[in-house]
């Protein structure tokens, strides 16, 4: 459902579909800033992949190579996420009526997965630094330079986090995530670099990288099991789902519900819901009550496509209301 459905468009008009005239109101301001965001990914990866690898060359540390090896994940994935923006915004066509959204969580997949090698390559690293270790050199020069890329990515991923929450971008969400990350992992190798130039023990270096590497693996498995499910059309967090039953329960003229289905798609949310209404009221009738529920929902969801299903009330057949924790009652009590 759009905000003031124009006329063509229909209150049960899929995100970036739009009447004659509307596109870009509907497309162009959302891509803007989503694409705003995915460039600055862009640029900033490239920057602090630069400064940490800087700081490898100059210590030879194999924590640093570590670290630069995960900013280097974070430029491969801020190029899929460019591309996975690009193809989420583009509105409905024959083939995807439902729109293009989810190819945001194509991205944060595809970015997991790098995740995944990534720690696989520095784990790798590691155990070859930690059966043959090396001296450190130009610790201090490599820490400070470690230290700015840390602050740089903590920025980024503050400035990505707060544009996927406007915007409700999996994608840059996951980005921003991965980046949160990279930064605790920059500093967990600083104090690991800083302590073998404190004690000489040159095997905490490629200790202290098996560390992120582990680290890396778990970020990167999170990532993947929340996007696989959204994949699967997981529904929405509870909280959303409330705000829905609560338009419902307020309504007298709906005389009970049940089968409310949601799903989020990218930026995009959809819910169906069969409503049961007094069986002598004329279509007309119906059709408008359909139309100020859907009304009184989207006040509460902004973004939130609605799709009802009208019944006539039935004693003892269809006369009782069953939220969805009713309906999959076994499944939630099993957790």
């Amino acid at each position: 459902m759009t905000a003031e459905a124009p006329a063509g468009a229909g209150p049960h008009a899929a995100p970036g579909a739009a009447a004659p005239g509307t596109e870009a109101q509907t497309a162009v301001a959302p891509r803007g800033r989503r694409g705003r965001a995915a460039w600055v990914s862009l640029a900033g990866a490239v920057l602090i992949l630069g400064l940490k690898f800087s700081a490898y060359l100059a210590t030879g540390s194999v924590g640093f190579l570590s670290d630069a090896a995960e900013s280097l994940v974070n430029l491969v994935a801020a190029v899929v996420l460019l591309v996975a923006l690009g193809v989420s915004v583009a509105p409905p066509d024959y083939r995807h009526p439902y729109g293009h959204a989810k190819a945001e969580y194509l991205s944060s997949v595809l970015e997991a997965a790098l995740i995944i090698v990534a720690a696989g390559v520095i784990a790798w690293s590691a155990v070859g630094r930690l059966l043959a270790p090396e001296a450190l050199t130009n610790v201090a020069l490599g820490v400070g330079v470690s230290v700015l890329a840390a602050v740089l990515n903590g920025l980024l991923a503050v400035y990505l986090l707060s544009v996927a929450r406007k915007e409700r971008s999996d994608a840059l969400a996951a980005n921003a995530r991965h980046i949160l990350t990279d930064v605790y992992t920059s500093l967990g190798v600083v104090v690991g670099v800083l302590l073998v130039a404190l004690t000489g023990w040159q095997p905490l270096d490629p200790l202290v990288a098996l560390i992120v590497a582990a680290n890396i693996v778990v970020v990167g498995v999170r990532v993947m099991r929340q996007a696989l499910s959204r994949l699967l059309d997981e529904r929405l967090p509870e909280r959303e789902e409330a705000k829905i039953l609560a338009v419902l329960e307020a309504d007298r003229r709906v005389l009970g519900f049940h089968r409310l289905r949601t799903r989020r798609s990218g930026h995009a949310s959809f819910a169906e819901v069969d409503l049961f209404v007094d069986p002598k009221l004329t279509v007309k009738e119906a059709h408008d009550l359909v139309g100020r529920v859907e009304d009184a929902i989207h006040a509460a969801l902004e973004d939130l496509v609605v799709t009802i299903h009208v019944e006539p009330f039935v004693q003892g057949v269809r006369d009782r209301t069953l939220t969805p924790k009713e309906e999959f009652k076994g499944e939630v009590e099993n957790g």
